[in-house]
């Protein structure tokens, strides 16, 4: 009894990190550069190391018990013309690397800016990196922006009929990538290759409303499934206890 008890909580847990996975996924649909979070199910015996010790977790419920584990879609937004020169998205894998108080982080949104001091931005204040890993600064009076798709930054003097390079963007691709809020990630950095920065364009977004919201009724139906089996659980264990102290009466 207490076994299939166990099994139906499991279930409850995970459906209820489902939907907290799911909810991220729908307050994020606006947020630029963000990657959607899947859920996935896995029964208890293919969690890495828990087979050759399977009596350390609970020994009776080996092949019943469930594992949700999350995961990040790396599928391509759909590219948003802007026109602005300081809109940057990345065609292919990689992400711009910021910085804020000494810790990197890595995004894909590049809805950029220059704050008071000239330095590159994100909206939240992050500064934007290049490839020394130091912050960006550029003084718009001295030409136009211009950004070729290896990232390579240069003002454009006409009256000169000159190219100066002020900055060169850094773009790298993760390992153990983990979400750190909105369009943000940590990471193990590794350099990328395979990319293209386009100037005047941003990522939006690759959550589909539609398809969060029919996976949050499903999860939602399922948890509520799992609450009732353990209610009844509950119940039967209730009863068997009153059964036993009445037969000892």
């Amino acid at each position: 009894m207490y076994k299939g008890m166990y099994v139906a909580a499991t279930g409850a847990v995970m459906r209820s990190n489902e939907l907290d996975s799911v909810a991220n996924n729908l307050a994020n649909v606006s947020t630029s550069g963000y990657k959607r979070t899947t859920f996935s199910s896995r029964t208890y015996p293919i969690l890495e190391g828990l087979a050759q010790q399977p009596q350390t977790i609970y020994p009776d419920a080996r092949a019943m018990t469930f594992f949700g584990k999350a995961s990040i879609d790396h599928s391509a937004g759909v590219m948003q013309t802007t026109g602005n020169a300081f809109d940057f998205a990345i065609s292919g894998s990689g992400f711009f690397t910021v910085e804020k108080n000494g810790q990197l982080f890595y995004t894909r949104n590049g809805s950029f800016a220059l704050d008071r001091d000239g330095t590159l931005v994100t909206p939240d204040g992050y500064r934007v990196l290049d490839r020394g890993n130091q912050p960006i600064t550029i003084d718009t009076t001295e030409g136009k922006l211009s950004v070729s798709y290896d990232g390579n930054m240069y003002l454009i003097n006409q009256d000169t009929n000159t190219n100066t390079l002020v900055g060169e963007l850094k773009v790298s691709n993760l390992r153990n990538i983990q979400n750190a809020g909105g369009s943000l990630y940590t990471g193990t950095e590794e350099e990328a290759t395979d990319f293209e920065v386009i100037q005047g364009s941003i990522e939006r977004s690759n959550v589909n409303p539609v398809r969060e919201l029919v996976g949050m009724i499903e999860a939602s139906r399922q948890y509520e499934l799992a609450q009732k089996v353990i209610q009844n659980f509950s119940d039967l264990a209730q009863r068997s206890v009153t059964d036993i102290a009445s037969m000892k009466a």
